[in-house]
């Protein structure tokens, strides 16, 4: 026989829906934030050791923020 389990009680329900809220905006949040970074981080005004870093990540990824940015665009 399977064991009975009670139904969530509203408090439950709730707890549960705000998590999967705030995870659903930090998996939105977080690509926008790094594009953000990068994409200053290509600026002239990014400090010369957040350009650096900025363009050897952009690099191992295969470049896809300087593809965006690209100032030649096709």
């Amino acid at each position: 026989m399977s064991r009975y389990t009670p139904p969530p009680n509203p408090k439950q329900i709730a707890e549960t829906q705000r998590r999967m809220i705030k995870a659903t905006l930090w998996i939105i949040a977080i690509p926008l934030l790094v594009f953000v970074l990068m994409a200053f981080g290509y600026s002239d005004a990014a400090p010369a050791f957040l350009r650096t870093l900025t363009i050897q990540l952009d690099a191992l990824f295969g470049s896809p923020v300087w593809s965006i940015l690209d100032p030649r665009a096709k």
